[in-house]
């Protein structure tokens, strides 16, 4: 008895030394975390404990029989057995719970996360069973509907349906679970009408989803309310129709005042078909509807004849309102003194008053007596003319420095004095003509008109007109027009004493 008393002493000592000798080599790491990796799936997890503590039982049993040899007897043997079995159970125990509890940890902070998401969602959320009838909602849905939650869950979700959607809900329901056959659930978004607590009906938008739970179908809808989406679409369809009609309004008045900008000018050619000693055409077209460019074309007296053309800074309504200004004003000066320096010296300090906008512009006129054929022209900062009076081929006629009309007072302008004779033709035009761009944004340029009509070698007003206008539109290749284009063209045929009325 002595002896086995001191075995068994022997043997609970070496017990405890293998288990903490097993605990130090694998256990201890447990006891801090877990010895199983987090990223390993939960029953994954449980089987490295359960085959860890038979891997422990192994090798305790593998252990003993090496130490005693046989000296134990049975009850000796099952009774350490069992003790280091309750041990290592323990140890196996513990770690089972510890994985449950991180396992109901995350879940329930898996929970909070979606609770709380499902709470702050803007959108209705309600889950439904097959039977129809309300499982969950959420704080939305009692604001959307206007139900409390014991007036909603627990009854049947066609009771925030309006008619005839609400009879044929549990029919639709039991049609789908039979055929799985869908006209809304796994659809996309769609809208549809939905009934508030106090029968107010609503447009809504409505996606259905199944999901299975225990091998039984339930559905999860999420509900947009449209109202505010409806009001505003309605609000904007208002203010489309109200800007709309603005832009009528507006276009109307475009329309008005090209029509008046275009009644000013001389349109009616020949605009003296009495007159045989001078050939006179014009055109312009503006980069938009309304432009700044003019030119004018007048009888100052029987013999006697003006001719202008000009560019006003900028486009538009505030061009064309300051172009017909300076139409009104050229016309009135000419009259009281023909010489076309003093015309423009006078017009300049007109345009400078009241001229906040800063808007400036450029003009070439001249007068043209139809007797003697002397052609006096003044410059204020234009393009120069063309003519053929030099050698009967087209060239740049010679201009003087000057400055832009409105930009500062008392400016001094110069006239020079060519004479025509007989097949001789002045080509006045704007910069829109020369500065016209095509797709690759390069430029008509003063050489190609110039080019254009020496090689030609027309002289009649109007097809030189037509001459320009057809090689510029098929320099820029239907280009969106950028600026103004305007020309005027003077033809002397000399004099002949026709009787001017």
């Amino acid at each position: 008895m002595v002896n086995n008393s001191s075995n068994n002493l022997v043997f609970l000592a070496l017990s405890r030394e293998a288990v903490s000798a097993h605990s130090k080599w694998n256990l201890s790491a447990h006891m801090k975390k877990t010895s199983i990796p987090n990223d390993l799936k939960p029953k994954v997890q449980l089987s490295c404990i359960f085959f860890g503590a038979v891997l422990l039982m192994t090798a305790y049993e593998f252990l003993k029989e090496l130490y005693f040899k046989g000296r134990l007897s049975l009850w000796e043997s099952h009774a350490i057995t069992v003790f280091v079995t309750a041990i290592f159970a323990t140890i196996a125990a513990f770690l089972t719970i510890k994985l449950a509890d991180e396992l109901v940890k995350l879940s329930r902070q898996a929970h909070l996360k979606v609770a709380s998401i499902n709470d702050a969602l803007f959108d209705a959320v309600i889950l439904i069973n097959d039977q129809g009838f309300i499982q969950t909602i959420n704080p939305a849905t009692i604001k959307m509907f206007g139900y409390s939650d014991k007036e909603l869950i627990g009854h049947n979700i066609k009771m925030l349906m309006p008619e005839p959607f609400a009879s044929e809900h549990d029919r639709y329901l039991q049609h789908f679970l039979t055929t799985r056959i869908a006209k809304i659930i796994g659809k996309t978004r769609r809208e549809v009408l939905g009934k508030r607590a106090n029968g107010d009906l609503f447009s809504m938008d409505l996606v259905v989803s199944e999901i299975i739970s225990n091998g039984r179908s339930e559905f999860i809808g999420i509900i947009r309310d449209m109202t505010d989406y409806k009001r505003v679409e309605l609000e904007m369809v208002e203010l489309r129709r109200v800007e709309q009609q603005r832009l009528d309004n507006l276009q109307h008045e475009l329309d008005m005042a090209a029509q008046v900008q275009k009644n000013m000018l001389p349109m009616n050619f020949p605009l003296y078909p009495q007159c045989t000693e001078f050939d006179v055409f014009a055109s312009m077209v503006p980069a938009k509807q309304i432009g700044g460019d003019f030119y004018d074309v007048f009888l100052i007296n029987d013999n006697k004849l003006f001719i202008a053309i000009g560019d006003v800074s900028g486009k538009g309504i505030s061009a064309a309102l300051h172009m017909a200004q300076c139409v009104a004003h050229l016309r009135m000066l000419s009259l009281h003194d023909s010489r076309p320096h003093k015309v423009l010296r006078k017009l300049n300090n007109l345009l400078c008053e009241n001229n906040d906008s800063g808007m400036f512009i450029t003009l070439c006129c001249g007068v043209l007596d139809v007797l003697t054929g002397e052609f006096i022209y003044s410059n204020a900062g234009h393009n120069p003319p063309l003519s053929n009076v030099t050698n009967d081929y087209f060239e740049f006629m010679p201009v003087p420095k000057s400055i832009v009309l409105g930009y500062m007072k008392d400016v001094k302008y110069t006239s020079l004095t060519v004479q025509l004779n007989p097949g001789h033709t002045v080509f006045l035009y704007t910069d829109g003509v020369t500065e016209a761009e095509n797709k690759q944004q390069n430029m008509f340029s003063d050489d190609r008109l110039l080019n254009l009509l020496v090689t030609s070698g027309e002289t009649d007003a109007q097809k030189i007109i037509q001459l320009v206008n057809t090689e510029i539109n098929q320099f820029t290749e239907g280009s969106e027009q950028s600026d103004d284009i305007t020309m005027l063209t003077l033809h002397y045929f000399g004099s002949k004493h026709t009787e001017i009325k």
